[in-house]
């Protein structure tokens, strides 16, 4: 009996152990996913690196591996997707640090996630201009073209909805409306920042709006990521929901959902779902 019982808890400590190294990885783990979209828009391949959600973890000082992982990528551009920083952070100093120096690696560009918003809610109205003088284009409600391997390119940044929703304003909507229809008035090829990926996925919305490809961020994978099924939950679709991470198709449009890099501590930790570094990589069709 005696044996038995220290067997047992042999077991349950390994499993204690287990879950706390599953939790420790999944915040500090850095890995890297690669994509591929393809585009007859597109005449040279180009490459470039997500990243969202880091909710002011670090990865050493200054978030130095993680800008040593990115630049391990090459990337030619570099998106940040929102909820960098909390909503209650004391500064954006963890986002501004980031900036810096992924600014030496390739151009960055900045859209807002939903703790952004409510960072600047709270009285941090500076937050453009942090960003900016640490290096980065903040795209919000703005779009910029470039020219990316001699491909011309449409970047945007919209955190709010795509379609008319109970969850926002007639205001809102409108202000919506009128940026996407000024978005979309071009033949480069368009990418979307948006934070929330329920912000085009409802209905192909990405599809209608004619968006060739969304990226986005926000939903942490599922938080708890379950082997052969996926992830746990989503505040978006609750449990065990379709859109949690990856890459999807939206009638013609493309589509690609970071895990992210960390977790709003204020909610169930990561679980089995180490932090993420997307690379996307577009190619001629």
């Amino acid at each position: 009996m005696i044996k038995a019982v220290k067997i047992l808890l042999i077991i349950i400590a390994i499993m204690v152990l287990a879950c706390l190294a599953s939790i420790w990885i999944s915040y500090n783990w850095l890995t890297v996913s690669d994509f591929t979209v393809t585009s007859t828009k597109i005449s040279e391949p180009f490459r470039m690196v997500l990243i969202s959600d880091l909710h002011d973890h670090r990865f050493g000082r200054n978030n130095e591996k993680l800008a040593e992982k990115i630049q391990e990528q090459s990337p030619d551009l570099i998106i940040i997707d929102g909820d960098m920083i909390n909503d209650d952070s004391e500064n954006a100093d963890t986002a501004v640090e980031v900036v810096r120096a992924l600014k030496e690696i390739a151009p960055v560009y900045y859209s807002y996630g939903n703790h952004e918003y409510a960072y600047m809610e709270a009285g941090h109205t500076d937050l453009q201009n942090e960003l900016e003088e640490a290096g980065a284009t903040v795209l919000n409600y703005q779009s910029i073209d470039l020219e990316v391997k001699g491909n011309p390119i449409r970047l945007g940044g919209l955190y709010e909805y795509g379609f008319e929703t109970g969850m926002q304003s007639e205001e809102e909507n409108q202000r919506a409306l009128s940026y996407l229809e000024e978005y979309v008035d071009t033949d480069r090829y368009l990418i979307m920042c948006a934070h929330r990926p329920d912000s085009f996925y409802p209905w192909n919305y990405a599809d209608t709006w004619g968006i060739d490809l969304v990226l986005s961020g926000h939903l942490h994978g599922g938080q708890v990521i379950i082997p052969g099924i996926g992830g746990l939950y989503s505040q978006l679709e609750e449990f065990f929901p379709k859109y949690d991470y990856g890459q999807y198709k939206l009638g013609d449009s493309d589509m690609i959902i970071t895990r992210g890099l960390g977790s709003n501590p204020k909610i169930l930790p990561r679980f089995n779902n180490p932090p993420e570094i997307a690379v996307v990589n577009v190619e001629a069709e």
